[in-house]
């Protein structure tokens, strides 16, 4: 077991307690953007304690990955749960997917961007493994929205970077970087710290 999987594994219940209710309203706004229909191809990077695994319709052909062990059998149990007639999970890196280019109708990036080393080579790898003309969503939270620059926001900031959180990620910076192209951006949860941001995938 990793020095990531021991932090990982003692953060878990404490995850899915606190960060469940307090980000959910985020989540559902997200999925309902990412708007998953029967029969989709969706990829979930990320998936953590697989919140959002129950919210997929019946027939959804979900893959959802996450670099921590510890959070993925927690997923597992989400699984039992969930209406979707197909949810696999793995343990992969986000800037290093396993996937053929074009392999998913639509691709979930959750609450991830924020804490890896690369997140310009994440969104990058995310949007290669989409279709064309594919729905990409990016929940995370963005400097450079106006309704996310409040004192609580400032206040969230100092505490992320004591965590090595990225907490100054630009959301145009970043789309320009990946090649994305917003469709919608919405600020969403009370205190308004995260934002959805819809993408698609061009030819």
């Amino acid at each position: 077991m990793t020095v990531a999987d021991v932090v990982y594994e003692r953060l878990t219940p404490v995850y899915e307690v606190v960060f469940g209710p307090l980000l959910r309203q985020g989540r559902e706004r997200a999925l309902a953007l990412l708007n998953p229909a029967p029969g989709d191809r969706i990829l979930e990077v990320g998936v953590g304690t697989g919140n959002d695994l129950v919210g997929y319709p019946p027939a959804c052909r979900v893959a959802a990955v996450d670099l921590s062990l510890p959070m993925l059998e927690r997923a597992r149990r989400q699984i039992a749960r969930s209406p979707a007639g197909s949810i696999s999970l793995a343990q992969m890196d986000g800037t290093n997917l396993a996937f053929a280019a074009a392999s998913f109708d639509a691709v979930y990036a959750p609450h991830v961007l924020n804490v890896v080393a690369d997140p310009v080579a994440m969104g990058r790898e995310l949007l290669r493994v989409c279709r064309p003309n594919g729905r990409v969503v990016f929940l995370n939270h963005f400097a450079g929205i106006p309704e996310t620059t409040n004192l609580t926001n400032a206040i969230a900031g100092r505490l992320a970077a004591a965590f090595s959180v990225n907490w100054r990620l630009n959301v145009n910076d970043f789309l320009r970087d990946v090649g994305a192209h917003a469709l919608q951006v919405e600020s969403v949860n009370v205190p308004r710290l995260s934002s959805v941001v819809l993408c698609s995938k061009a030819k």
